[in-house]
């Protein structure tokens, strides 16, 4: 129990209306309780989401480099990032980086459909699920050792589960916090499983920039540079 909660009932007397401030310092004291102990934060992301379903559809696709969008990039496969392709690219810029690319009109229903298929299974693994976009999500797994297993079993099953019954590659990272874990997942891309330990964190870090840090823009990374 948090050292914080201790003796909070006799700080706020029974007859007054609980203030605010003695609230704002246990929250505040509190706040480590919410970060993990252990990497059991997982963020779940499926591999270039919109390109990934085409594929699935259609297997003359699958290998070859796969455009969604035709005036400008929405998304691309990896056999096309290899090439240099990537979301927001205009189209023409994406048809000389990579002339035999097969270039595809949006099914947004389709990707409507594998995102409702994908959520349905971080549904059914975690009890606690964020979404952020249509294909990824975090998953907070603390707890669920005895009866799930522990988190890198967990992940490894979701990702099984993914490919088997929605036939999608999903990239899974695992952490002590959301930060983390999806800096994780982003480096076990394409279709891959990494689990950063409390005692590797420093070592995961220590080699990266700043720009690949979570929310950290190029504008923002400029400002940290300069400092």
């Amino acid at each position: 129990q948090c050292p914080a909660l201790q003796g909070l009932v006799e700080v706020i007397p029974h007859q007054q209306k609980p203030p605010t401030a003695p609230l704002d310092r246990l929250r505040v004291r509190c706040e480590h309780t919410f970060v993990s102990r252990e990497a059991a934060i997982l963020h779940a992301d499926a591999d270039a989401f919109f390109a990934s379903v085409e594929q699935r559809d259609d297997p003359r696709l699958r290998g070859r480099p796969t455009i969604v969008g035709r005036g400008v990039v929405t998304a691309a496969s990896y056999e096309a990032r290899a090439y240099g392709v990537h979301g927001g690219m205009s189209g023409w810029r994406a048809r000389r980086l990579c002339p035999h690319a097969t270039f595809i009109s949006p099914r947004f229903s389709a990707y409507v459909d594998a995102s409702k298929a994908l959520f349905e299974i971080f549904k059914q693994t975690a009890p606690r699920v964020e979404g952020l976009s249509m294909e990824e999500a975090f998953l907070d797994v603390r707890g669920l050792e005895a009866i799930s297993g522990a988190p890198r079993e967990i992940a490894t099953r979701l990702r099984r589960r993914v490919r088997e019954e929605v036939g999608l590659p999903v990239s899974v990272g695992v952490a002590r916090t959301k930060v983390l874990a999806k800096m994780a997942s982003r480096a076990a891309k394409p279709d891959g499983l990494l689990v950063i330990a409390p005692s590797d964190e420093t070592a995961f870090l220590h080699p990266l920039g700043v720009e690949s840090l979570w929310g950290v823009g190029q504008v923002t990374a400029e400002k940290l540079h300069a400092h």
